[in-house]
């Protein structure tokens, strides 16, 4: 029996040691099966026209999917992101990276990009409307018009960053601006970037709804208003459950690719 005792310790030890590399993700396990589990048992007190239990939402996404045609609505939905969120990033690191490498740019753009970061776009809508109407590319505009400033803002602070050092050096090897810019900014510019990729990805998901519950009833937005207008709050939420795990798995996508580019951080940080 104490030898038993006396193991035990040791086994624990290497139970702790075998799980570590997965400490985290343990950790994210446990913190959503807390919340599911206060969900559960606080919306067993409520009605399920306020508060629906999970297998309220579970079988409301069934038959979105039966019914509804939620797969094809989420796809044509995600193709207006992706489009859009693919001219928001080419747009904002080129209009970035002018800002922060020529002062000149930077004082003309900088107004205009701080008013309309900070711009409610929904006020625009009508105006979008007007000159595009309701149309596939309206909605993709208005998905860019939600990713490309935060592109240019984390592009232009993020070049600011570069040392004059670095720049100096590269000049002093022979490097003319076009080197410069691909071999030492760009580099030293990238997490900025990438910050602004991660940080774009939920907002896409947000104007696209928006586009598409003002614009037009269309895809992911007309199935969120058809249950809305039937009262029924577990239609709605298996939907807005289905864009937030979507936006945490392309966020962590946008992460991975991150750190497999960008390898010198892991240096000490070292460019």
């Amino acid at each position: 029996m104490a030898t038993k005792q006396s193991n035990a310790p040791g086994v624990l030890t290497n139970v702790r040691t075998r799980l570590e590399p997965y400490q985290g993700i343990l950790i994210r396990l446990a913190a959503v099966a807390l919340v599911l589990l206060a969900w559960e048992r606080y919306a067993g007190t409520q009605p399920d026209y306020l508060f629906p239990q999970l297998s309220a939402i579970g079988e409301a996404f069934v038959r979105q999917i039966q019914e509804f045609g939620l797969v094809e609505a989420y796809a044509r939905t995600m193709a207006t992101v992706f489009i859009g969120y693919a001219l928001a990033i080419v747009v904002g690191v080129a209009v970035g990276l002018s800002m922060g490498l020529d002062e000149r740019i930077e004082v003309t753009l900088d107004p205009y990009v701080s008013a309309m970061y900070v711009a409610p776009v929904s006020a625009l809508i009508p105006v979008i409307i007007m000159v595009g109407g309701a149309s596939f590319e309206s909605k993709i505009f208005v998905v860019f018009l939600f990713v490309v400033f935060e592109m240019i803002i984390n592009t232009m602070n993020g070049t600011k960053t570069v040392p004059d050092g670095l720049v100096n050096a590269g000049r002093s090897f022979g490097g003319g601006r076009n080197t410069i810019v691909r071999r030492i900014v760009i580099p030293y510019t990238l997490p900025y970037i990438f910050a602004g990729m991660r940080l774009g990805i939920g907002r896409a998901i947000k104007g696209v709804i928006l586009a598409e519950l003002l614009i037009e009833f269309s895809n992911l937005g007309a199935i969120i208003r058809e249950w809305e207008q039937m009262f029924q709050i577990a239609g709605v939420l298996s939907v807005t459950l289905l864009l937030m795990l979507t936006g945490i798995v392309l966020t962590r996508a946008v992460s991975a690719i991150r750190d497999r580019i960008i390898t010198w951080e892991a240096d000490g940080g070292d460019h």
